[in-house]
């Protein structure tokens, strides 16, 4: 009895000193503070993305840019949700979802899809339409996606914004500002579109992924009013600039709530595999929106000729705002013709069209 007390202790001792098992990533409906901050919520970042360009130097001139972090991430809280076949083996994608509550909980039942697609859910509280956009309910948004990014392995490829009213309105614009990171986005009932002081065009580099590797999806509901108005002219605005993968989801007898399942499902079907591009159609969608540059800029030579300069510069932002890296380098000629830097008998030339 001596010798199997002893054996039992010894036993016992050994699982003592065995080194725990590692615990697997944390998966399900959890709710959780973090502790990483990310570059691009840094203020100052936020806003020259956020802004447009001659409304930033604005804000520059006037010492309203400051940099910095505008939230702190452990004293907030986000929601997320990890299909419970997560294990580390393969990378999964991001739906970073903007509420426009101060609750950033998940739909219940959009679980099933979000396994189906192997897609991890982050949203942020205190983040409603009711938070600033630029300290508070952006930095959140990236912040959320860069810790999800730094605790579980994730496809760059496959990162999307969504967000449903006043969150479709921001995920719109991030997804725009923020195109090298979002790879996607589905807004909900209420959109922004491009080339408004709202949500500028991007620099040439992050509007070309737009075009290239960019899928949109929008969803109206047909009882909606207002909300389907901003998001058909969303939709259109998208058409025009020939951002080619834009899905635009009519829902039948539906007012303005957030999306079940079945049409969440159907979203991110297209989010995951996009359709191929048209290239007919997109090459006639660039004749079309050559001309509408063409155009615009011969209303300012008219406005040169006719010697009205504040008409020319108004015409002049009206363009930039439009179709902001496109209009250049023809922008950037016509401005100088403002301020003496380019001859005046230049400022009355026809211009080959640029852009892109």
């Amino acid at each position: 009895m001596r010798h199997t007390a002893l054996a039992v202790l010894a036993i016992n001792l050994c699982l003592l000193a065995a080194p725990a098992a590692a615990e697997g990533p944390r998966t399900g409906a959890f709710k959780t503070s973090f502790t990483e901050t990310t570059p691009l919520a840094d203020g100052a970042e936020v806003l020259v993305r956020l802004l447009h360009p001659l409304a930033y130097r604005q804000w520059q001139a006037d010492g309203r840019i400051q940099a910095g972090q505008t939230i702190v991430p452990s004293q907030e809280s986000w929601h997320v949700y990890v299909p419970p076949d997560y294990d580390g083996s393969e990378a999964y994608g991001v739906l970073v979802w903007v509420s426009p509550y101060d609750d950033g909980s998940l739909e219940e039942n959009w679980q099933h899809a979000l396994r189906l697609h192997k897609l991890i859910y982050v949203g942020a509280d205190r983040s409603g339409n009711n938070q600033s956009l630029v300290t508070r309910r952006v930095p959140l948004a990236l912040t959320g996606l860069a810790n999800i990014e730094a605790q579980y392995k994730v496809d760059p490829a496959r990162i999307y914004i969504a967000g449903f009213s006043g969150g479709g309105v921001t995920a719109s614009r991030m997804a725009a500002a923020y195109a090298d990171v979002f790879v996607g986005g589905l807004f909900v009932s209420t959109s922004d579109g491009l080339g408004s002081d709202d949500v500028p065009v991007p620099p040439l580099e992050r509007f070309d992924l737009m075009r290239s590797r960019g899928r949109y999806v929008f969803t109206s509901g047909d009882e909606e009013t207002t909300n389907l108005v901003m998001n058909e002219r969303a939709v259109d605005d998208y058409r025009a600039l020939c951002v080619p993968r834009v899905d635009y989801i009519h829902i039948p007898n539906r007012t303005h709530s957030n999306i079940d399942s079945r049409y969440f499902d159907r979203a991110m079907q297209y989010l995951d595999n996009p359709p191929a591009v048209d290239a007919s159609a997109q090459a006639d969608c660039q004749k079309q929106l050559a001309a509408r540059r063409a155009q615009a800029f011969d209303e300012v030579r008219q406005a040169f000729a006719a010697g009205d300069k504040d008409k020319a510069w108004k015409l002049l932002q009206d363009i930039h705002v439009a179709f902001g890296p496109l209009a250049e380098p023809d922008f950037s000629h016509y401005a100088g013709c403002l301020n003496g830097a380019t001859l005046s008998g230049d400022c009355l030339a026809t211009k080959p069209a640029g852009g892109n």
